[in-house]
């Protein structure tokens, strides 16, 4: 799971970032350190088990809360920041069919990627290990949304079953 996280993370990472092309006289630019604020699941769950699910996958497990790209004053170059990933189990309730307990670890990290980028207006394209992912900027922050990004593994009485479903990440420059 965690090298599924980071492999997200890194992919997140680098679409997730774009210039600000919105019209106006103000553009913000890729250069320096942009902070995730957002990772948004489609459906909500609650995962740290406080009887309030959330799409919040930051809020739930209390994870990536300082995950971050740094763009270089090159303009072509820059590196992702991951600093914990969730390790997310889902058992089945016993006599359920659609319960789940769920057990988060928090895992610290200390792992940087190196991305290469092009800008297009708003759109901005990273690439990871010959990976492409595109985002877009609009002001001071870069949106990405990731298909079937989101899997958890669900065991169903010795059997597993995989869960998937987009997300969105979000990040704000700082």
């Amino acid at each position: 799971m965690k090298k599924l996280f980071g492999l997200l993370f890194l992919a997140i990472a680098f679409t997730a970032c774009s210039s600000d092309d919105d019209n106006s006289n103000d553009t913000t630019t890729l250069e320096g350190t942009w902070k995730m604020t957002t990772f948004n699941t489609e459906n909500a769950y609650d995962l740290n088990n406080d009887g309030t699910a959330s799409k919040s996958v930051m809020n739930e497990t209390n994870c990536y809360q300082n995950e971050t790209l740094v763009f270089n004053a090159d303009g072509a170059t820059g590196t992702a920041v991951n600093t914990s990933y969730a390790e997310i189990e889902l058992t089945l309730v016993a006599g359920t069919t659609d319960e789940y307990e769920y057990t988060v670890t928090c895992v610290s990290e200390d792992d940087s990627t190196p991305f290469a980028y092009i800008q297009n207006g708003n759109d901005v394209t990273l690439i990871v290990a010959g990976e492409n992912q595109t985002a877009t900027l609009s002001g001071n922050t870069l949106t990405y949304v990731f298909q079937d990004g989101f899997f958890v593994e669900v065991d169903n009485n010795g059997t597993t079953t995989t869960v998937t479903e987009d997300i969105t990440f979000v990040f704000t420059k700082q």
